[in-house]
């Protein structure tokens, strides 16, 4: 278990990511979730908010929607707050708790958003928590995976390999893997996958797989 200190480590460095990878709009893997979500009064679940740019950021633009942000970093969720407290955004919720194991009921999120996650933690744990988003999303629901990409273009290479570099040991082979076969063993079927800068966006479905 990683201390507070290297938690408010990480949230400098991924918010320093965040603006040099997905700064430009129309590239931009948040833009992409946002407008896959269009304008109906959601419930959203956004697993592992970290220190919030997602949750706010569909708040933001989705006025109707309701975003819960869940963390297992009490030094993450802080930074959160205070961004909550400073734009005045009413339709977040932040909840202190672990996201393999979440408090719940079944089929209560029309939306459940993984955000550079699965990447960063072991297979047993991607697992518990793919579980979890599949036991709270609707029947009908979306689990909305973003995860980066490798780019094609050597140019765009370059300011990669800082990514592979901050990454686990085990991010590239990560990077390689059949995502469709990957989430049907979860019980997910893949939708869509819309690609961004630096990364992509994968909209699934629930299988009867499980």
């Amino acid at each position: 278990m990683q201390s507070d200190e290297n938690y408010q480590f990480t949230a400098k460095v991924y918010d320093i990511l965040d603006r040099t990878y997905f700064r430009k709009a129309a590239s931009s893997p948040r833009n992409a979730v946002i407008s896959i979500l269009g304008d109906e009064p959601l419930k959203i679940l956004d697993m592992c908010t970290g220190t919030g740019a997602n949750a706010f950021a569909i708040a933001g633009a989705r006025k109707n929607a309701k975003v819960i942000g869940v963390d297992i970093s009490a030094a993450m969720l802080k930074k959160a707050a205070a961004k909550l407290e400073q734009e005045k955004i009413s339709n977040v919720k932040l909840i202190h708790t672990d996201a393999s194991k979440l408090q719940f009921p079944n089929e209560e999120f029309d939306v459940v958003l993984i955000s550079l996650v699965l990447h960063e933690i072991s297979p047993d744990l991607a697992g518990k928590l793919l579980g979890e988003a599949r036991r709270v999303l609707k029947t009908a629901g979306k689990l909305i995976v973003v995860e980066w990409e490798e780019p094609v273009s050597q140019l765009k290479k370059i300011p990669f390999y800082l990514v592979k570099k901050l990454e686990p040991a085990a991010f590239e082979d990560f990077l390689k893997c059949e995502m469709d076969q990957y989430f049907f063993q979860f019980g997910f079927e893949m939708m869509q996958t819309i690609h961004c800068a630096y990364s992509k966006v994968m909209v699934l479905s629930k299988n009867d797989h499980i």
